[in-house]
């Protein structure tokens, strides 16, 4: 039996958007390596205390394309809600069509063409706890954790709930939090694949797509 799995069409052209990722702004490449070079900590450090503002990758309204949109703003650190963890960014993952949808307002993202004050960019990363708020169970200062959301920045701020805690804050981790579930829910959900089942996968180069490859090989199928 063959399992068919077809990655939408996000994914899909995340697997074609090297292109995309050369194009990229310089200023885009610039933050992101200054985030990494000052961001990266062992889980064990404490991470140093945020000052009042930081530095983030926003736009002020939708564009066309991603380079039309992003520019770095100095954004103030607000207080934190008792269900919020600020998270000091240390990787973030770079998604071509995650990135141009949220730039021009589409699909998922339709809402960014009604917002007066802009938006965050940036799909997914992981990083170091550096705060959490005051109703906050199961995190402390320091650990490691995968999130959603505003990746392209020096810090974010995230619902405690949607944060995954993971041994260090390493590349390897940054695309879990939407790349790796969307796989391990298209393999284990939607496709449910047996031992013995030949799966194909399109895009398998993608986000999603090198993660589903790996699910269906764990799962014992034979990959096309």
């Amino acid at each position: 039996q063959t399992v068919a799995v077809r990655l939408c069409p996000l994914y899909r052209f995340w697997s074609t958007s090297l292109p995309f990722v050369r194009r990229m702004p310089t200023l885009l490449l610039t933050l992101f390596i200054s985030c990494i070079r000052a961001s990266v900590l062992p889980k064990s450090a404490q991470p140093t205390a945020a000052g009042s503002t930081y530095r983030a990758l926003v736009a002020g309204s939708v564009g066309e394309q991603f380079r039309d949109v992003a520019k770095i703003a100095e954004v103030a650190l607000k207080e934190l809600a008792e269900d919020e963890v600020l998270v000091k960014v240390v990787y973030a993952g770079v998604n071509g069509g995650c990135e141009t949808f949220r730039a021009r307002g589409e699909f998922a993202f339709a809402s960014n063409r009604e917002s007066d004050s802009g938006f965050a960019l940036g799909a997914e990363g992981v990083g170091v706890v550096a705060a959490i708020g005051s109703a906050v169970e199961g995190f402390a200062e320091g650990d490691a954790v995968c999130f959603v959301g505003s990746g392209f920045a020096e810090y974010t701020t995230a619902k405690a709930r949607t944060l995954w805690r993971v041994p260090e804050p390493t590349a390897e981790m940054a695309a879990l939090r939407i790349s790796g579930l969307t796989a391990c829910a298209m393999m284990e959900v939607t496709g449910q694949v047996k031992a013995g089942e030949t799966v194909l996968v399109t895009a398998a180069a993608g986000g999603a797509g090198h993660f589903a490859v790996q699910f269906a090989k764990l799962a014992g199928c034979t990959v096309v």
